[in-house]
């Protein structure tokens, strides 16, 4: 988790200096036009995604609440609108999902209130797959006594 802050410093590091590389030494530094700018797209596709994707994501069920916890990995110290943080009891949650598109991890976990049900989405794309499984247990010994309960 530290490592993607240092990987988005680089980058953004490496697209400055590739701009400035091209304008000072033209053609020595790409063949054509053509690299130069699918070098910047790569490259700016790249910041973009470590930005929205690279997000802390924490997980505790001690206690009576579950507590789901989702800030960003970049700039959260002086940024705060991209930190998350939804307490939800034990005894409201119904189910949940987790969603693994190609390079993108979310999980939905679905909520009863008094008189509706609800949801909420949360980044895990860089939490490891060994925590993964540690939630899906967890929220299964949660959903399941849930159910029993009922």
């Amino acid at each position: 988790m530290k490592k993607i802050p240092w990987i988005y410093y680089f980058s953004v590091i490496v697209l400055l200096l590739t701009i400035f590389l091209n304008h000072q030494l033209g053609k020595q530094l790409f063949p054509s036009n053509t690299y130069y700018y699918a070098t910047l797209i790569v490259i700016s596709l790249a910041l973009v995604y470590v930005y929205f994707a690279g997000k802390y994501f924490e997980y505790d069920s001690e206690g009576s609440l579950v507590v789901f916890l989702n800030k960003g990995a970049i700039l959260s110290e002086f940024i705060s609108y991209r930190t998350k943080i939804y307490e939800i009891k034990r005894e409201k949650i119904k189910d949940y999902k987790i969603r693994n598109l190609l390079i993108y991890k979310r999980l939905t976990v679905f909520y009863s209130t008094k008189n509706t049900d609800r949801n909420f989405r949360v980044n895990i794309s860089m939490l490891s797959p060994r925590k993964i499984r540690f939630m899906k247990l967890s929220l299964d010994k949660i959903i399941d006594k849930n159910k029993a309960n009922l």
